[in-house]
């Protein structure tokens, strides 16, 4: 499979939100609208994989998607990363994390589920670490753990 990771241009915004649709509304995830797609394709760090190849359904050319945005605590919020279900197992979501990391002037941190050993170990490979546990953090049974990469940090 062919594809390249570059930075989202603003008239992506439509394909990522079909993307977002696809791949949260699977199940009980709440998928971004297109206005915050349109928004963070212009203002936030949004990396793309365009897929070579037959479009994939309502998603174009865009077979993976990762935003992350600088926080008021001068580090960067991964807030999501997904990729198109026709096109999973072919690396591209470890792409996107790779280049997202490289990108990161300073601490990257996203949430995750706790009960979620395959996604922490995965976050972990990365170099993630556990900052901390918040139970509660959605609602009073949804408890996430905050992690932490320090990003692409040059000593001084």
């Amino acid at each position: 499979m062919s594809s390249t990771i570059e930075t989202a241009t603003p008239p992506d915004f439509l394909n990522i939100s079909a993307l977002d649709r696809i791949v949260w509304g699977e199940g009980n995830f709440i998928p971004d609208g297109e206005h915050a797609w349109r928004v963070w394709c212009e203002y936030s760090t949004v990396l793309v994989s365009r897929h070579r190849g037959e479009p994939l359904s309502e998603s174009g050319d865009i077979a993976g998607a990762l935003v992350m945005f600088p926080t008021q605590t001068d580090e960067f919020l991964l807030h999501k990363i997904m990729v198109h279900a026709d096109v999973r197992g072919h690396g591209i979501g470890s792409e996107l994390m790779r280049a997202a990391l490289e990108r990161a002037p300073r601490p990257v941190l996203l949430t995750v589920n706790p009960e979620n050993d395959a996604a922490v170990k995965l976050y972990r490979n990365f170099g993630f670490e556990v900052r901390e546990r918040v139970d509660g953090y959605y609602r009073a049974h949804e408890h996430r753990y905050v992690m932490v990469h320090p990003g692409n940090v040059t000593p001084q």
